[in-house]
């Protein structure tokens, strides 16, 4: 079941801002408010017509038209989040599904305090920080059959699965990780850690299932029926209700300049299937760099093939962080897949959830001074002298980007990497965090303020990973700085996630409230 992790939480935004700490009722009293609220919330938060913001609250920037089919009525929607502030200073979040919704709450003050107008009406702001403070929301609703069965294929540290877990909190269901796979131990004991998992699996996930394909792309098939290797793994996983997958991504990225578009690594992308259709997964979601669909093993349309022919129904999008309201511009890849019925379309969802951009401040101002070699998490990375002067010269010029001048003799003549040796912007969205995010020559990753890249938990935060996230399993044997830029790195940002996992299993989540209104009692 969700629950409120209760906690001390530094403030957000400049560092040594006062606290405005919010009168909190008795707990009857608010209770009373909430339950109140949550039965005001048809008349409150109506479903909005075409065109309104979803977020209410919020400063929604005027969408261009992109195609998007209009909706002229509420029930056209694919599903939409608004948000209400109760009487007590806590907050209501509303998803709102063609035939049902969910209500969930977070308590005043949770996780943060503003002391600017400006950031107390931006609702949506205030739920996101309070996320990042480690509080879960709590829904008021009880029923049966509320455990949403997964299981997480290249799992890394966790990053996708928080997606799936808010979703989980804001509509009152409880996660069971039957199984999490990857060839990284490390990064699997911090899944298992956080996530608390039945099966971790520390083998390859093309060990779990035994399959064959002949042809490419839309010719591909399956010569026989996939079928896993192991008979109780098989009889744990049965019929989950999502399989979601980040299967390697360097060999797509526009980064690799050795193997890019032909690595073997990427036909690890089809074990996906494989494994989701000789589990019987009710629905799938993969995410990967927007690279692969140029895969010159055309590793998506086969993956695509694979599904349909097995009876799923495939909807695929590449969605932008920042532009669901995070404060980075990461863009994703995903492939969702649903058995038997069609998934509520990503790039609706994309449309519905748009929000304001966020800047790279807004997640990381408290950070500023918060550096200590005591914990690897904030912990400052080796600078070489050179690398040091490059960001001196950027700050006494006030620059974000390092002229040609001043960069190494092999990129004065011109690089297609302009944004290495940047310094970000405190009032734009950070850039797409990568395992480089410590190294000034790997990105735009020197701080808007201090003359320093990232700490692993500044860029824990740009990921999406709340602060109560434990990297450091035994503080005697704490992580690396390589697994922490790889596992914070290649993380998904959990809007991304939480929208992949609402697409897939939206419309299948069990015990919601009808929408439709009331009938009254027979007399």
């Amino acid at each position: 079941m969700s629950r409120t992790v209760e906690r001390q939480a530094k403030p957000f935004g400049d560092a040594g801002r006062p606290r405005r700490t919010a009168q909190r009722p008795p707990p009857e009293a608010a209770a009373s408010h909430t339950v109140r609220h949550l039965e005001e919330l048809h008349e409150k938060l109506p479903v909005a017509e075409a065109g309104t913001p979803c977020h209410a609250g919020s400063a929604v920037p005027e969408l261009p038209d992109d195609g998007h089919p209009t909706r002229n009525s509420a029930a056209e929607r694919p599903a939409q989040a608004r948000l209400l502030e109760g009487e007590d200073g806590g907050l209501i979040r509303r998803i709102v599904l063609p035939e049902q919704h969910f209500d969930s709450r977070i308590a005043p003050s949770s996780g943060s305090d503003f002391d600017s107008p400006a950031a107390d009406l931006d609702l949506e702001g205030r739920w996101l920080r309070s996320y990042l403070a480690g509080v879960a929301p709590r829904t008021l609703a009880t029923a049966d059959n509320r455990t949403i069965r997964t299981v997480d294929l290249f799992c890394g540290a966790g990053g996708f699965a928080l997606g799936v877990r808010q979703l989980a909190a804001e509509t009152g269901h409880a996660v069971e990780n039957e199984l999490a796979a990857d060839v990284d131990e490390a990064a699997l004991a911090v899944f298992s850690a956080n996530h608390r998992v039945n099966i971790a699996w520390p083998r390859s996930v093309a060990s779990l299932v035994d399959f064959r394909i002949r042809g490419r792309g839309e010719s591909a098939r399956f010569l026989y029926s996939p079928e896993l290797l192991d008979p109780s793994l098989a009889a744990a996983v049965a019929g989950v209700d999502l399989v979601t997958a980040g299967p390697p991504c360097q060999g797509h990225s526009n980064l690799n300049n050795r193997s890019r578009r032909d690595d073997q690594r990427n036909r690890l992308f089809l074990t996906v299937p494989a494994f989701a259709i000789a589990a019987g997964a009710k629905a799938v979601a993969i995410e990967n760099v927007p690279a692969v669909v140029h895969d010159r093993n055309l590793v998506v349309e086969a993956a695509r093939r694979l599904f349909e022919d097995a009876g799923y129904r495939v909807d695929e999008a590449v969605l932008a962080a920042h532009q669901l309201g995070w404060p980075q511009t990461r863009q994703r890849y995903f492939m969702v897949a649903r058995r038997s019925a069609q998934p509520i379309p990503l790039k609706d969802l994309a449309h519905e959830f748009r929000s304001e951009q966020r800047s790279v401040w807004w997640a990381i101002g408290d950070l500023e001074d918060s550096t200590s070699d005591a914990d690897p998490m904030t912990t400052l990375s080796r600078i070489s002298k050179e690398n040091a002067g490059r960001i001196e010269f950027l700050f006494a010029n006030d620059a974000l980007d390092l002229p040609p001048s001043e960069r190494p003799v092999c990129h004065r003549e011109g690089t297609t990497y302009q944004a290495v040796y940047g310094r970000m912007s405190k009032k734009l969205p950070a850039p797409t965090i990568t395992t480089g995010f410590m190294s000034p020559g790997r990105g735009r990753f020197v701080h808007p303020t201090r003359p320093r890249t990232l700490t692993p938990r500044e860029a824990a935060r740009l990921q999406g990973f709340p602060d109560t996230f434990r990297f450091t399993l035994d503080p005697e044997k704490p992580p690396t700085r390589h697994q922490l830029a790889k596992w914070i790195g290649d993380a998904v940002p959990m809007p991304l996630g939480y929208l992949a996992a609402l697409s897939a299993i939206g419309p299948d989540l069990p015990s919601g409230q009808s929408n439709a209104p009331a009938r009254p009692a027979n007399t």
